[in-house]
């Protein structure tokens, strides 16, 4: 049986006050558990799996088994893979210290659905950018959904968390990243024939029900749609864009 003490602590990371009054958060699924540690194994805190799962299969981890049934009563999954991990939760912070590396930066206002979070962040690491910024209300990008959705992948990027877009957009300019971008469906610009559009620019993606809320001098940019509708999810916008980057050879 595991500890008590451990389960509590378990239950309570799914909770996002859990998370962060301990600092931790749970990885599980064999995917997620096997890039976690690929990643960060420095970021593991405490490893269980049922008694039937293959440990070996996720690396070099020393894992605590427990029954099947024990284990299913801790998922948060409706059909568990058998691991599960608890990681400290990398930083993020707002100060922006390192210098960022990327041609251009990604930054979601208030993105809530944790599906479309965890996939946008999958497609920023897909295509090559290792920072991302978030404003508050943005959904937690250690939230275990979120980590399934984007298998684990926040755990190789810099996630920076920021207030509000005000503060975001004073950190930018820090950085020289000097030309901001609002995605939105009523913007002249289309994404496939700005210019400057990932030359040391920001590219900011709002919720689909709420959109970018108002920035200082962004450009608004769209997503040209024959098919007149009136967007697209954020996550598929968020793909497009992104993807177009790398056809214009921006990684190169």
């Amino acid at each position: 049986m595991i500890a008590n003490k451990h389960r509590a602590l378990i239950k309570s990371l799914y909770t996002r006050h859990g998370r962060k009054k301990h600092d931790l958060c749970v990885c599980e699924g064999l995917r997620c558990c096997r890039e976690l540690v690929s990643l960060r194994p420095e970021l593991v805190s405490l490893a269980v799996c049922s008694e039937d799962f293959d440990a070996a299969s996720i690396g070099n981890v020393s894992f605590e088994k427990i029954p099947k049934g024990e284990f299913e009563s801790l998922s948060a999954t409706v059909i568990p893979q058998g691991c599960l991990i608890v990681a400290k939760k990398p930083e993020m912070t707002d100060k922006g210290n390192s210098v960022p590396a990327d041609p251009f930066i990604v930054v979601l206002d208030q993105v809530s659905d944790p599906g479309n979070l965890g996939t946008i962040i999958r497609t920023v690491r897909a295509v090559g950018l290792k920072e991302l910024w978030i404003t508050e209300g943005t959904a937690d990008p250690f939230n275990e959904k979120v980590i399934r959705s984007a298998l684990a992948s926040q755990f190789a990027l810099n996630i920076r968390e920021f207030p509000d877009l005000a503060a975001l957009s004073r950190e930018l300019h820090k950085f020289g990243y000097d030309r901001i971008y609002r995605t939105e469906p009523e913007g002249k610009a289309s994404c496939f024939e700005e210019k400057n559009l990932f030359a040391k620019s920001a590219i900011v993606f709002g919720s689909e029900a709420h959109g970018v809320r108002e920035m200082k001098d962004s450009i608004p940019v769209l997503i040209p749609m024959p098919g007149r509708i009136e967007s697209i999810n954020v996550a598929q916008a968020a793909t497009v864009i992104l993807f177009e980057a790398v056809r214009r050879g921006v990684f190169k």
